[in-house]
């Protein structure tokens, strides 16, 4: 990881850096841009770059509102990633996690959400109240953050592939159709993480964990898994949420249906 940040410092220092893609002029890079080009693992850049915005904001880089470009791509020259910021970050299971997340971004998205429209039904009925049960647990045992930020990393890297795939969406094609399953799809790999979280660990139940895991394998070998009538392919209205834009959607429904 450190390598990825330190490969990305130096394409903006080569290339020039940018707030965004939208104000870039001609080489200039964002900071997300140079993270993705200096990786050569699927995934890496979303764990380089949330680990170095946890990093940052604890050294206060976003104190300042009118922080020029340069203090952050020079924060970011000067990052190391190591194996504690990790465990600092993800929790002690994080090399689990990183694992089952970069397999997740290995088979890209739309060869991933492809194999979740082909898939059986896969995913528990309870699967969110599995998740909130296994939350308690991180969050008695002292890992709250670091549940949140495990989290966090499915949410940021679905975020940045859902806006890019409909950046090159055919306007022809009906949206319903070209989203469809994209829901389904990051909620099993918000299962998969969360029972990451717990593997092989004590604290938690195994089945739980084995429950949770099992969506994600189904996708990945079908073939391996008997038809179980009892699965489903059911996303909750709102689960991928983050718990802070939960908590305001929540905030906005009586104004939503009052209008």
């Amino acid at each position: 990881m450190t390598t990825v940040v330190q490969r990305a410092a130096e394409l903006l220092r080569v290339n020039g850096a940018a707030w965004g893609p939208q104000v870039a002029t001609g080489t200039e890079l964002s900071i997300g841009e140079a993270l993705a080009q200096a990786s050569s693992v699927p995934g890496d850049a979303t764990i380089a770059e949330m680990e170095w915005l946890r990093q940052a904001d604890r050294d206060g880089m976003y104190d300042d509102p009118n922080r020029p470009l340069d203090r952050l791509v020079q924060h970011l020259e000067a990052t190391t990633i190591t194996d504690a910021d990790l465990a600092e970050h993800l929790g002690p299971n994080w090399p689990i996690i990183v694992e089952t997340f970069t397999t997740v971004a290995a088979i890209g998205f739309d060869d991933y959400v492809a194999q979740v429209r082909r898939s059986p039904p896969m995913r528990v009925a309870d699967a969110l109240d599995i998740r909130a049960q296994l939350q308690e647990r991180a969050a008695a045992t002292g890992l709250r953050e670091q549940w949140a930020r495990s989290q966090d990393l499915v949410a940021a890297y679905f975020e940045r592939c859902i806006d890019e795939s409909l950046s090159r969406r055919d306007p022809t094609e009906p949206m319903d159709e070209y989203i469809r399953d994209w829901s389904l799809a990051q909620a099993l790999a918000h299962d998969a993480v969360a029972a990451a979280f717990f593997a092989e660990r004590a604290g938690a139940d195994e089945d739980q964990v084995e429950t949770l895991a099992r969506g994600l394998q189904i996708v990945q070998a079908t073939e391996r898994f008997d038809r179980d009538g009892s699965l489903t392919r059911t996303v909750q209205p709102g689960e991928n949420l983050s718990a802070e834009d939960a908590e305001l959607l929540d905030a906005e429904e009586p104004f939503l249906e009052d209008e």
